[in-house]
């Protein structure tokens, strides 16, 4: 924070820098102009200045120039004149550009040199309550612009910190977006291909017609999803033509997934379903989606198991199709890579492989995150 503090500083920043380095001198001018004239007026200036100029490097130097403009303090109580101001700003720069170790020198030898002053004016005849009082006074001044400090430090690492974490949520959303892009338009167009040329190949004009209207039920629950994703992105959140809050398809939709895929599939669910939450039944969705994608680009019209299981904690997704009646395609492995991290954000685990007997299997295991109870 040190280090880079001089050169990552904005204009109003560098502005308020300027004007508290400039106290020093402009209390010492007030002081002269309002009251009657001083001795040492000339030493006085000078070591305004001098505290000025120190006060510049406060940001990268927060220690040094500390104990530097304490000393120069020291040479105005000597003369009887003080300014005190550059001391407290330099207090206040240490709490909040000191590293810990600065921070506690700092506050050591600046409490010592009070001390020793309450010592000096009381040997030097000075009222004991008066030197106690005045000096106690200084002391809590000293510690509360140091504590200043300190507080704006604090606040200036977590609004960083919370500006960091709301990149990272922000980028984890982008990467969500786009898998959800991808999982939609690949399954539904990957369908509505294959559906397509089945329907040109066929002599019958009533399985023609069923296919076809297979392929317009699939476009339009892809147009629906799509919507729904578009109104997500949208910065006008009050346009009446979408709702960004409509909760994304889950185990609800599946059904209506399975019969617009051109495949004989079975399905098996076993436990008691009990309210998950959103994003599970949502990881579990896509995951079947995927699959049956899958099974359509690589292995064709076989007989495929989908299968849920259901325990107090857990979620298991399994997909198995037969052996494959196309030629080998390997493919390239993105749909696995894209369905592993979509179950990993929601703490689940996924393995996928070619089954003993031939096909093939996926296999997720998610949380049974319940949806909390309203009061």
């Amino acid at each position: 924070m040190v280090a880079g503090a001089q050169g990552d500083r904005t204009g109003l920043e560098r502005l308020s820098d300027g004007l508290l380095a400039l106290l020093p001198v402009t209390v010492a001018w007030l002081s002269i102009l309002d009251g009657p004239v001083e001795r040492h007026i000339e030493i006085m200036l000078a070591v305004a200045a001098a505290q000025t100029f120190v006060l510049a490097w406060y940001r990268r130097f927060p220690l040094t120039v500390l104990l530097v403009v304490m000393g120069l303090e020291t040479v105005l109580i000597v003369l009887d004149s003080e300014i005190f101001v550059g001391f407290l700003v330099a207090t206040f720069a240490l709490g909040t550009w000191g590293k810990p170790v600065q921070q506690r020198i700092g506050l050591a030898v600046g409490l010592t040199l009070l001390a020793i002053g309450m010592v000096v004016s009381i040997a030097g005849g000075s009222e004991p309550l008066f030197a106690v009082v005045g000096v106690s006074s200084i002391a809590v001044m000293f510690v509360g612009f140091w504590m200043s400090g300190r507080l704006g430090a604090r606040h200036r690492s977590r609004m960083r910190q919370l500006e960091t974490e709301r990149t990272q949520v922000v980028e984890r959303e982008r990467a969500l977006l786009a898998r959800e892009l991808h999982d939609i338009l690949n399954h539904s167009v990957t369908a509505m291909v294959l559906d397509a040329t089945a329907a040109a190949e066929t002599g019958s004009p009533d399985e023609a017609r069923e296919t076809l209207h297979r392929v317009a039920r699939t476009g339009r629950d892809s147009l629906a999803e799509l919507r729904r994703l578009l109104g997500v992105l949208r910065a006008n959140t009050s346009a009446t033509d979408h709702d960004p809050l409509i909760v994304p398809p889950g185990l609800a939709q599946i059904n209506a997934l399975i019969s617009a895929t051109p495949l004989d599939i079975e399905v098996v669910r076993q436990g008691k379903a009990g309210p998950l939450d959103a994003s599970i039944e949502h990881a579990a969705y896509r995951v079947i989606q995927e699959s049956l994608t899958n099974v359509i680009k690589h292995a064709g019209p076989v007989a495929t198991t989908v299968s849920l299981f259901f325990t107090a904690d857990q979620l298991s997704v399994v997909v198995v199709n037969a052996q494959s009646v196309k030629p080998p395609n390997p493919g390239t492995g993105m749909g696995l890579i894209g369905m592993r991290e979509r179950v990993s954000l929601v703490g689940g685990t996924l393995e996928a492989g070619p089954c003993p007997g031939g096909g093939f299997e996926v296999r997720a295991v998610l949380p049974a995150r319940s949806v909390p109870c309203s009061a």
